[in-house]
């Protein structure tokens, strides 16, 4: 029986080797003939398996100008996975104590206008059912550098709440621009403090950081975008008017070591973690039942539930997508906006992993 088991290890192992081996090179080479036949200027990637990662890798350019090849230490912007992000943190403040979700924000900021329509609660600004706007016009590429966010969120106070917060979901980045403003005057830390030490420290995150307009990061990719089937310069645009909405870089890597210390407890407690992929409701009516806090949430006809959040701004697409009963974690970044392949590229690596298990 001894016997047996030596050699069912030792199957196992040489199981393990053989894949490793072979499906490395396989998925380094479909990302290259995607990056080819879609003129892609590069991506990166990474799968995480049951809270390990199998595989990590990168193809194409961060810089085409300079020729320089992209790496898994190449940062881009990840876009609207920031809000995952700032959602863990909220949630790690409430459980210190520094946050109420139920208070009313003026309760952190005496001088932000109450609306006709009703107070802002914080759960509010959380969960997209604030009444806030998304950005108009051209406000999605601002040139503007705001010093904090309270200041950030002065372009919007007096605009018109859509409806009475807490009777509708209408996702909102500026939402989360004043939950920003709400962190700082609740902590008296910036948020770019309050998030690296209660998150990033301690999620072994050292690759994720706020995009500084004034202290760019030598390995930061450039921004592309499509005219036509040609690569072009996209804007490079200033990201402090919505830092925890979308004002992140990062590698593929460091998102999935995020997701493994999210997932794992070691950010939040469970109730926390079950809350954020629970759908938003109000007075027990749920008002969208693919959106949880920070992930949307669905459920695939086969491998159970699932939880994404994508990324999307100038120069960059970002894909961040756990089929969390199946164990299978897949991030994927691009210098590219609006990468129209994302999903399929997606579904692509998700199914190297499920291959894996």
């Amino acid at each position: 029986m001894k016997y047996k088991l030596i050699l069912l290890t030792i199957s196992i192992c040489l199981s393990n080797i053989s894949w490793a081996q072979s499906s490395e090179n396989e998925i380094t080479a479909y990302l290259e003939k995607v990056i080819n036949e879609y003129n892609i200027p590069s991506i990166s990637a990474g799968i995480l398996v049951d809270g390990k990662i199998i595989w990590s890798g990168a193809v194409g350019f961060s810089n085409k100008e300079k020729q320089v090849e992209a790496s898994t230490e190449t940062l881009y912007r990840i876009g609207s996975i920031s809000k995952v992000l700032t959602t863990a943190l909220v949630l790690k403040l409430v459980e210190l104590d520094k946050l109420d979700l139920q208070s009313p924000i003026q309760e952190y900021l005496p001088d932000y206008p109450i609306d006709k329509k009703g107070p802002i609660k914080v759960i509010h600004l959380l969960s997209h059912t604030s009444g806030i706007d998304h950005y108009k016009g051209k406000e999605s590429r601002s040139f503007t550098h705001y010093d904090n966010l309270r200041d950030a969120s002065r372009l919007f106070e007096t605009r018109k709440l859509k409806f009475q917060p807490g009777t509708k979901y209408r996702y909102t980045s500026y939402g989360f621009t004043l939950l920003g403003a709400v962190i700082e005057a609740a902590t008296g830390k910036s948020y770019a403090t309050n998030l690296k030490e209660l998150i990033l420290d301690k999620g072994g995150m050292n690759n994720t950081h706020i995009e500084d307009r004034f202290e760019m990061k030598l390995n930061q990719a450039k921004l592309y975008k499509k005219k036509g089937n040609d690569i072009i310069l996209d804007v490079d645009n200033d990201l402090s008017n919505i830092y925890p909405a979308g004002g992140l870089i990062s590698t593929a890597t460091d998102l999935l070591v995020f997701f493994e210390a999210w997932r794992s407890g070691k950010l939040i407690t469970n109730k926390n973690i079950q809350k954020m992929v629970d759908a938003i409701e109000s007075d027990g009516q749920i008002l969208d039942e693919n959106a949880g806090l920070g992930w949307n949430i669905w459920k695939h006809n086969k491998h159970g539930w699932v939880c994404h959040r994508i990324g999307g701004q100038s120069g960059t697409s970002a894909l961040l997508i756990s089929y969390r009963e199946k164990g299978v974690t897949v991030a994927l970044l691009s210098n590219q906006a609006v990468l129209e392949p994302i999903w399929e590229i997606t579904n692509t690596l998700i199914g190297f992993g499920l291959d894996r298990k």
